[in-house]
């Protein structure tokens, strides 16, 4: 997995080059420091560590995709 790490004010300007298949997630969620984006080798992998997430117990530095999937809005 590819990953692209810059500030939080960045993050919003992003446009990440393969965004089906891209998730976010930030390092602090309350201070909305840094964001680490993840490009996946397929939409299908992120999905799964999305899924295997919402197993456990719920953390704010979670992945959350950047085009939305019903289930994971």
């Amino acid at each position: 997995m590819k990953t692209v790490r810059m500030s939080g004010g960045a993050a919003s300007q992003y446009k990440p080059p393969h965004p089906e298949r891209t998730a976010r997630r930030f390092l602090d969620e309350l201070m909305n420091c840094d964001a680490i984006f993840g490009e996946f080798p397929n939409r299908a992998a992120m999905l799964k560590t999305i899924e295997m997430q919402q197993k456990r117990e719920r953390r704010s530095t979670d992945w959350k995709a950047c085009v939305g999937h019903p289930s994971y809005l």
